[in-house]
Order: structure tokens, then sequence, then C-alpha cells
């Protein structure tokens, strides 16, 4: 079969694949003007011309704007669109010139990507990546130390974004030589635009490219390929153990998880347990993440060093999120996206009963108040777990409110005699470093704490054996 009509199945049948994940708006593919993507917009253009691609077809290109030429590069992409009848959108990155890392310009790459497929209401986007650069990808994470996920090479598909804007990125040449690309568009008489910078032996991967993988492959032949992809067959296989593993913890050990905050309860695993934490705080950062971006090996280091540590002790990384050692395990959150607790220096919020939840201010906890002629029976305390409580409101003059801690507060707990320091109290009890200041506090018109919620019970609010009205009060947290 000819080399391009393979290309052309190859091409459909990666989409027909993901057709049910992703079926609305145009194809868009990543255009940069190399023989690679070149080659993959003409084989999308002979499909829509064919009616075999199924949707409409669009482009984007990004200008990553460190290079002399970038521009021309465009001009370049465009040309080719036009003469192809495909529309075309570039983005143009604000390095201006100014050198920047390759996962620097990466990452920006891929949010422009994001951008241009908001433009065209596009949900599935392809790149050209091909056999040579998984290849590549391979030898250049062994060099520099990897897990098996980075063994793993370049996935066929993974998706961009997160929510309603998620995108799915689709990699049909995986299996398609370098060598095949450039015959194939000398056969087609088209030409691609040359970028001097892969050819900058400042860069170790353009090091590994021209220089190091061509000495293996006179030393080893087609072995070198052979013995690199059974890596990677076997590093994925490990990877979908991890990953599956991971995502178990993830799933039965996360507690009051919001779109920003989660934690982790881990006090019952053992040290066998620890790649599959990893793994799990890998796929939490992936999730609180703002741009879904995954973490570096150093944070998750860092974070997995923290199980050693006394609870309070917390790693913050530049652009990751906090995470705290707890009592239990840890704690994970996006600072910049927590809701900031209430100004309650005038009192605080006023508690209602029956009304259904009051939102504290615009954390993620809310609060449910709720009267009862007697205790209600069900559900247990134990069923109920600690973010219930039924109060005595015979000694506690209304109206309640609720507010965060002041310096100077003092707090009787349950079977107490007498009151306690409640910044010590919370450091006994070991409520998290980051939910002290936010905790909500349910106060009488005397401004004496009934309850921290999901903490404890005031003395002063406990139920009695002659108790002939309760408060029924919720605490929710997401």
């Amino acid at each position: 079969m000819d080399s391009f009509v393979r290309l052309l199945d190859t091409c459909a049948r990666s989409l027909s694949r993901y057709e049910n994940v992703a079926a609305e708006g145009p194809v868009m593919a990543a255009v940069s003007g190399g023989p690679d993507s070149t080659l993959l917009l003409l084989a999308l253009a002979r499909l829509r011309d064919e009616g075999r691609l199924g949707r409409p077809l669009c482009v984007a290109h990004v200008d990553h704007a460190v290079r002399a030429d970038s521009r021309a590069n465009a001009r370049f992409v465009v040309d080719l669109c036009d003469r192809l009848d495909v529309p075309v959108t570039v983005r143009r990155l604000a390095f201006d010139g100014v050198r920047q890392s390759e996962d620097t310009l990466r990452n920006a790459r891929y949010r422009a990507l994001e951008e241009c497929a908001r433009h065209f209401s596009a949900q599935v986007v392809m790149t050209a990546h091909h056999a040579d650069d998984n290849l590549e990808t391979v030898l250049f994470r062994m060099l520099r130390g990897t897990d098996p996920r980075g063994l793993a090479g370049i996935p066929e598909s993974r998706w961009l974004g997160r929510g309603d804007r998620r995108l799915l990125l689709v990699r049909p040449m995986l299996r398609v030589r370098r060598t095949t690309i450039e015959a194939l568009l000398t056969r087609l008489g088209e030409r691609s635009y040359h970028d001097h910078s892969n050819d900058d032996l400042r860069f170790a991967r353009n090091r590994l490219r021209h220089e190091t993988i061509p000495a293996l492959r006179r030393a080893m032949g087609i072995g070198l390929d052979i013995s690199v992809m059974t890596v990677v067959s076997t590093a994925r296989a490990a990877n979908e153990i991890i990953e599956a593993q991971g995502l178990r913890i993830l799933t039965q050990r996360a507690r009051h998880k919001t779109a920003w905050r989660l934690e982790l309860d881990l006090h019952d695993l053992d040290g066998d347990s620890l790649p599959f934490v990893r793994e799990a705080l890998r796929q939490a950062h992936v999730t609180l993440h703002p741009f879904g971006d995954a973490p570096s090996s150093a944070w998750l280091d860092r974070c997995i060093a923290l199980l050693d540590k006394h609870d309070g002790k917390r790693v913050a990384g530049r652009g990751g999120l906090l995470v705290e050692r707890t009592r239990r395990g840890l704690l994970l959150v996006d600072t910049d996206r927590a809701g900031a607790p209430p100004r309650t220096h005038d009192g605080g919020q006023r508690l209602w009963f029956d009304h259904g939840r009051t939102r504290f201010g615009a954390t993620e906890w809310s609060i449910e108040a709720n009267t009862h002629p007697l205790p209600p029976l069900y559900p247990s305390p134990q069923e109920a777990g600690p973010l219930r409580a039924l109060l005595d409101p015979r000694t506690c003059p209304g109206p309640w409110r609720l507010r965060t801690r002041r310096p100077g507060d003092r707090f009787q707990p349950l079977g107490f005699g007498e009151s306690v320091d409640l910044r010590r109290f919370l450091q006994s009890r070991h409520v998290p470093r980051f939910d002290r200041d936010r905790l909500p506090l349910v106060v009488d018109a005397d401004d004496r704490v009934l309850w921290i919620c999901g903490v404890e019970v005031g003395e002063s609010a406990r139920l009695h054996l002659n108790t002939r009205q309760c408060v029924e009060l919720r605490a929710f947290c997401g």
C-alpha cells in the first residue's frame, strides 16, 4: 500500500477512536511549518476533500517570538493554509526574543493551542509528533533520570485544560519515521519551513538528535529502535498499574474535596505504597492546578518527604500547590483560588435556624442549623461523623453567629471543667495550619464558642438528660 494512503488511513482511524469523547466542532491541526506538521496538514486536507474527515478542518500556528525569522515562519504556514483553503489563526507569544527553557516554551505553546481551540470551537487538536520524536523523548528522559511514566514515551492522546474547556490532543503519526515523512513530502512536491534553531547544538535535545542518536544507530542499526520501544511498552504497562493504584488512593482517601483543595488520609499506608501515594499526589496536582499542569519530580519528592515530618510542615513550590503535613496525611491547597474567610470583627454572620445552608463567606464551608423538639436518635454520632453536632440551646442565648477565631479566644471543650486557649486547643487537636483561620466557629450572643465545626462541641451547649429542645448543626466542606 502507498505510504501516503497508509498515513491517511492512520489519521482517519485516530479520529474515529476518539469521536465518542470529542465529536463536536472542527478538527484543529497544530502546524509549525516543519516537515512533520506540514505533512499532517496535507493528509488532513486530503481526508477533508475526500469526505472522510467528517467535520471542518482548521489550523493553529504558535509563534514563539524567540527567533528573528518567526514572522516569516508564520507567513509560510498562513500561505500554505490559504493554498489548501483551510482557516488558520496565529498566536504570538510574548517572549520577544528572550531565551526561555524548553519546558516554558512547551507549556506556553499548549496554552496558546487551547486559546486557538476556543476561537474555532474545536474539541480536538492533532499534532505531528512522530516515531523519532518518541525515541528522542525516551532517550532524553533516560539520560536525565525518570520514572516509568517518563519511560512510557509520548502517549497517543491526552487532555489539555479542564472542565467544559477540555481539549483532546491526538498524535496520529507516532509510528511514522522522520525519513518516511521527508520522503513523502518530496514525492508530493511540497516543501516545509526549516527552523534553524533545530540545528543549534547548544540545546541538549538537538545534540541528542544530531550527534548521539546517529552514532547509536550506526552502532546498533534498527536494534536501537527495537530496544527503546521494548522499554517503552514495558514502562507503559507498569505505569498503567501505578496510575490505577494512585487513582484508587485518590478516590478512596480524599476528604473535604473542592475544586481547589483536598485532604489525603494516608495514616495506615505502609512504605510499599509510597509509589502509589506519589502518583496520587501527581493526579491531585493535575486536578487542582488551575491550568491542569503536572507537578515536577522535585515537587513530588518534597511532598513525599513531608510524610516523615511532624504535622504542620509545608511545601510551597513556585507555581504549584501548598501541601501541608496533617496528622493523618497531606492537605493540598491552591491558595490563589481559596476564598477568603469573612471579616467577622463586627460579630460575624447571623446563623438562621431552619433556613437551609449558610455560606461562610467565600470559603469552602457552609453551615445548616435545624431545630428538633427532642434530640434525633438517627443517625448516631458515629454514623454522622465530626461534621454534625447536637446542641442544647437553653443556656446559649441567641442570636447565634458564625465567625473566625480572634486573638485571645478561649474555648471550654466538652467534658472540661474550665476553658482553654483556643489557639493551643486547635494545635492539640491537630487542625491543619491552613484551616485554623478559616474554620467556622458557632458562637452565641455572649460570644461563647459553642462548636468548632468538625472539631469539638463546647461544654456550655452539651446535651442533658432533660433536653427538650435540640439544635442540629451540619457543616459542609466543598
